[in-house]
């Protein structure tokens, strides 16, 4: 036993390291060193536990891993010492025989699996309607790989046949306690303890238990029945699987030998050489016993029967044989499933249109059209190679038991019912329930209105349209009376035929509503519709009322004048009273469609219009202007005056109309003469800040400290210019200015000596000196070409001159 898995170490490690040879094929030599290294560590580290559960991810079971380095012929020292790059999935016996593991799909398999393969059938691909089918039944083989995987874990059946390889368990309990895990060798036999060989292959488990028994109870007189007191009893059951090596040949994706469990069927087979290829039958698959051709496998019947009646369990040496396809007919149009259809030999119409799950619900059934290609045989009675077969019938029944003989290449295809409808009729419009309607006999006008629940509110009972359909599919138009149909009028109450399209109007349709427009000091000005007997106090109420500032005299009503070409309008004016939502006197006027309302502002009221006050003054805050004119001087005064240590010279004056911003002012100036041009006459929104002293100076721009300089009594630009650090190489001296606290320009400029001092609280800017292009070199070029081209022709004039 010990010696046994000690083999079993080395082999899992010979498979570990053929699948590193496999996986990284392309490392290099000392890379591939070290893996080997890491794994036989492990190998060698490796229980008996963790090696059974290695075999079992291999898909191999002890006695297979033994059985397969027997098979190869050689030692599990000679197998690991073969190069890695010849090892892979597949391993030679000792035969020649390709054997690959039935629990690992072929590559082709596994990678169709993931993206599905179209298959192209030669003589069908690119006819009418044809490509986008594909034959049934192939795609069932591009499933994952353990989709068809027979299942172990069932009990044997009875029909079960023993061979070399099945694991025996024979379990002895009573007054003799046994227990064997036996194998049965290559000749067939199982070598039971102190009984020597019991032949099994070839035998049921039952069968082999009787035999097994008789042999036994000469040794064991407890298991005797004969004496009729048994105290011994004996148990016979089936433990790991053999291994069959069986082969699938012929049009398949991978032919070859296939090593797959005892419990395989020749549909597990067919699946892990990867199914048929696009040439091979699913109709007619066989299995080959002993040079013996058993019934013919239909693969059809597994998939739309679910019928596996017919597979065949698989014996070791079986081959599962697919021969080329035999007639394939492409079914299109209207069938639950259109594909492309291997028929047997006797199929017909019938059996094809029962292979496609029969017809759909909107399938026309009096007419189905076959595209031929001529037979070999029938060629010599026509000129072209393709005919066009059209078959009749009279009913469902005859279509479905039909017997039509089906050649291979055809193309069959069924057809829809047209969209028309046999009873229908529809209304629409302002009706209570519009929509579609049965069309019953005798049906009229009348009758569908009320089906649709009668007309709805503000109908135009007065004309309705009937939309009819003629035969050549166009629509025929009549006008009815609603209002005389529901009275019973014949000649408005027509009888109604099939596809009849019914509409009723609304009255705004043909009488169009009206409106009326106010505006000017209400509320929600805007355009409302007119209602019957409205008066302009209606209206008002309807806009939201009257604003605060509305006068109550000289309102207007503009009403369109139609009578002369030239005058647009009549205008009315009333004067309404304090109630005005009453309709008295001139509030009480009648409007019409389009009257034009405009309720005047009174003059006289006008909302506090408000001017923000900071800083150093006495009482800052929010003041209203007192009167129109009212000047800053002025306002200064209410606010208290002037703080001490105000900086009259730095204050500001900020405009919010029209977003004007800051507007230079000279409050000093302002304040000594009340109609000074500084004294600027308030406005609603203005914002008064009067500074606090500042004793700095500000540089900026092409400087090479920008910066906030202290002020220096008696010192004009250049002192604060050198202050921030002097002119950079690209300052432009010619146009460096100055602005007072105020905003305003200095008009002194800063060379004048007369007045060098620049106040605190002032800006410098040096600006940056732009570049101009000298376009002097090429105005002389082009000047020069022109005087040369003006020589060029005098010289030429000349000669021609003389």
């Amino acid at each position: 036993m010990y010696r046994n898995y000690t083999h079993l170490k080395r082999f899992v490690k010979g498979i570990l390291l053929v699948s590193l040879a496999v996986s990284v094929p392309t490392v290099g030599a000392q890379t591939r060193a070290q893996w080997r290294q890491q794994l036989e560590a492990k190998v060698k580290t490796m229980s008996p536990e963790e090696v059974d559960r290695k075999l079992k991810e291999l898909g191999i079971t002890r006695e297979e891993a033994l059985r397969r380095a027997k098979e190869l012929n050689i030692s599990l020292d000679e197998f690991l010492a073969l190069p890695m790059e010849s090892a892979g999935e597949s391993m030679q016996s000792s035969t020649g025989t390709q054997v690959l593991r039935a629990t690992q799909a072929p590559q082709s398999a596994r990678d169709s699996s993931r993206t599905p393969t179209v298959l192209v059938i030669p003589g069908l691909s690119g006819r009418k309607g044809v490509d986008p089918l594909q034959p049934f039944g192939y795609s069932l083989f591009q499933l994952p790989a353990s989709t068809f995987e027979p299942v172990l874990n069932l009990a044997s059946p009875p029909s079960y046949m023993l061979g070399p390889g099945d694991e025996i368990v024979v379990t002895v309990w009573g007054e003799t306690k046994l227990n064997y895990q036996l194998q049965i060798n290559r000749e067939g036999n199982v070598i039971i303890p102190d009984v020597g060989p019991v032949s099994a292959s070839g035998s049921t488990i039952e069968e082999f238990k009787k035999r097994l028994l008789q042999r036994m109870a000469a040794i064991y007189s407890g298991l005797d029945s004969r004496s009729g007191q048994p105290n011994t009893f004996l148990d016979v059951s089936l433990g790991k699987l053999r291994t069959l090596q069986v082969f699938v040949l012929g049009e398949v994706v991978n032919p070859g030998g296939y090593a797959i469990s005892s419990f395989a069927t020749a549909f597990h087979a067919l699946y892990v050489a990867g199914g048929p290829t696009v040439n091979g039958t699913l109709r007619h698959v066989r299995v080959m016993r002993k040079g013996t051709s058993l019934p013919p496998i239909d693969v059809y019947d597994y998939i739309l029967r679910g019928d596996n009646s017919k597979d065949v369990r698989l014996q070791d040496g079986d081959i599962v044989f697919v021969s080329p396809a035999g007639r394939r007919v492409a079914l299109i149009g209207a069938v639950i499933r259109p594909a492309i259809y291997e028929l047997k030999e006797n199929e017909s119409l019938s059996d094809l249109l029962a292979l496609a799950g029969g017809l759909r619900f909107d399938t026309y059934i009096n007419r189905i059209h076959i595209e031929r290609v001529v037979p070999f045989r029938e060629r010599s009675k026509y000129t072209k190679d393709v005919v066009d077969i059209d078959l009749r019938f009279g009913s469902l029944e005859e279509l479905r038991s039909s017997k039509q003989p089906l050649e291979d290449g055809d193309v069959v295809t069924l057809f829809r019912i047209s969209d028309l409808v046999q009873n229908r009729v529809s209304i629409s419009g302002n009706v209570k329930k519009p929509g579609v309607f049965e069309l019953k006999p005798n049906m009229r006008i009348r009758d569908l209105i009320l089906e649709a629940d009668s007309l709805a509110r503000s109908t135009f009972a007065e004309r309705g349209t009937l939309f009819r359909l003629l035969p050549n599919l166009r629509r025929e138009i009549m006008g009815f009376n609603p209002r005389r149909a529901l009275e019973g009028d014949a000649e408005h109450n027509m009888l109604l035929q099939n596809e009849d399209s019914i509409v009723v109007y609304e009255e705004s349709r043909f009488f169009p509503q009206h409106s009326v427009t106010i505006g000017g000091a209400v509320r929600s000005p805007g355009t409302y519709p007119r209602s019957e007997k409205m008066t302009v106090a209606d209206l008002v109420v309807l806009a939201g009322g009257l604003l605060e500032s509305a006068s109550k005299q000289g309102w207007t009503i503009s009403r369109i004048d139609t009578n002369e070409l030239g005058t647009y309008s009549t205008v009315y004016t009333i004067n309404a009273t304090d109630e005005y939502w009453h309709a008295v006197d001139g509030q009480a006027f009648a409007l019409e469609d389009f009257d034009f309302i405009f309720i005047p502002t009174d003059p006289r009221f006008t909302p506090n219009k408000l001017v923000t006050i900071t800083g150093y003054v006495m009482s800052p805050g929010v003041y209203a202007i007192q009167y129109e004119g009212e000047r800053l001087s002025e306002l200064l005064k209410r606010a208290g005056g002037i703080r001490p240590g105000a900086y009259l010279e730095a204050s500001k004056f900020f405009r919010k109309a029209n977003n004007t911003g800051k507007i230079p002012v000279d409050f000093a100036d302002a304040l000594r003469t009340p109609y000074a041009r500084d004294n600027i006459v308030l406005s609603e929104g203005d914002s008064i800040h009067v500074a606090f002293h500042d004793d700095v100076v500000y540089v900026s721009g092409e400087v090479f400290s920008p910066s906030a300089i202290l002020f220096k009594k008696g010192e004009s630009v250049d002192y604060y210019i050198r202050q921030a650090g002097g002119f950079k190489e690209d300052a432009d001296e010619d146009r460096v200015v100055a602005f007072l606290p105020n905003g305003k320009k200095w008009e002194a400029g800063w060379f004048f000596v007369a007045d060098p001092e620049l106040p605190p609280g002032s800006s410098v800017t040096v600006p940056k000196r732009i570049e101009k292009e000298d376009k002097t070199l090429p105005l002389l070029r082009d000047l020069a070409t022109i005087l040369a081209s003006l020589a060029a022709i005098t010289v030429a004039t000349v000669q021609i001159t003389k």
